[in-house]
């Protein structure tokens, strides 16, 4: 067991790595190394190809978030983003193919397929059933490893079996906070404690190390209009910028904090129990009778119960295992392939095989 294994950890509250191994080579998520694609049980959708109450749109991007993919079709089809339904946010540094829902009588099908810098959607079908969490079944990755020698395959096949055997705690992963301006937490703190001074200081004028420097002369500049949570923001009506802001993001600052604080209570077992104290189910912050675990994280942040209260409830186990782990070989490449289930993190994956050597470019 090792801490602080990655820069990004001291940001986000993940502290603790399950082995010293890591491989000696560099790797960064992008669209040609990272392929996400969803799982969804559609035949329990009732899945149709001509008709039902939901159209189903493929959706497949390559370095764009999902937000902003919401928003490009919210504006191609003419629809308010509040009538687009999706199971979660995908990883912008990557190739993935999602779905979008939409209720049949709003889609007008000649608006299909649309093609946006890196973004395709297409009609795949239609569903008799509302899309509910139940239907989702998680996640498939596929990790290219380039320039992979006989020595790293060895050593990936042995962290592997390690997080098979042992598993990772259920940190929330890097992508919930940002990579670029590892934030979303922050201004969740702001949002939940009512300072919206320091929600407008943290958002528009704060500057990150890792931000590109055309985004920083713009931030220096208040040209907000080409960042998406900024422009929203500042283009409100007085008193409406954090209540339009909570709602384009469909209350993932909030959700952020919440995942910051859970991460922080993760810690805690773990030095009170070890890896052992993960088989339990763990509240999330606003459950009831949850102020026994997070009291001194609380404390530590300056957060009071009237304050927790309106945070998210829910269970989550704390630990998890990737299923149906598999390393292809292709030359001198390869292919460590494996799914997740709704609500785990492939960086959490990503960090335990790669630690520092995990470098996020884009």
């Amino acid at each position: 067991m090792i801490t602080y294994p990655h820069p990004l950890d001291y940001a986000t509250g993940i502290k603790y790595a399950i082995t010293e191994k890591k491989l000696p080579i560099e790797y960064s998520p992008s669209a040609e190394s990272f392929i996400v694609e969803e799982i969804i049980n559609f035949e329990k959708m009732g899945f149709n190809n001509e008709r039902g109450e939901y159209a189903v749109l493929r959706v497949m991007k390559r370095n764009i978030d999902t937000l902003k993919a919401v928003e490009v079709v919210s504006r191609k089809l003419g629809l308010p983003s509040s009538n687009i339904l999706f199971f979660g946010v995908k990883d912008k540094s990557a190739t993935t193919i999602s779905h979008f829902f939409i209720k049949s009588h709003l889609l007008d099908k000649s608006t299909l397929p649309i093609e946006y810098k890196g973004l395709r959607v297409e009609l795949l079908g239609f569903t008799r059933r509302k899309p509910v969490k139940g239907f989702f079944l998680g996640n498939k990755f596929r990790v290219l490893i380039r320039n992979a020698s006989a020595s790293i395959r060895v050593e990936l096949r042995e962290i592997i079996n390690l997080i098979n055997s042992i598993g990772l705690p259920s940190y929330y992963g890097y992508q919930r906070f940002g990579v670029k301006r590892y934030n979303t937490h922050i201004l969740g703190k702001y949002i939940l404690l009512g300072r919206e001074d320091l929600l407008s200081s943290t958002l528009l004028s704060t500057i990150y190390p890792r931000e590109e420097v055309e985004v920083v002369v713009k931030r220096l500049q208040r040209n907000y209009r080409d960042l998406l949570y900024e422009y929203q923001y500042v283009s409100s009506s007085i008193n409406s910028g954090v209540e339009k802001l909570v709602r384009v993001t469909r209350g993932l600052l909030i959700d952020a904090y919440a995942s910051y604080l859970y991460n922080l209570a993760l810690n805690k077992i773990i030095e009170s129990t070890g890896f052992s104290g993960l088989s339990n189910e763990i509240p999330m912050p606003g459950c009831p009778g949850s102020i026994t675990l997070y009291g001194e994280v609380f404390k530590s942040e300056g957060v009071g119960i009237v304050n927790s209260s309106k945070l998210p409830c829910f269970y989550r186990i704390g630990y998890f295992i990737p299923r149906g782990s598999n390393v292809l070989c292709s030359d001198h490449d390869l292919i460590y392939e494996f799914e997740l289930n709704p609500g785990f993190y492939a960086s959490i994956v990503l960090r335990e095989v790669f630690k520092e050597n995990l470098v996020f470019r884009d």
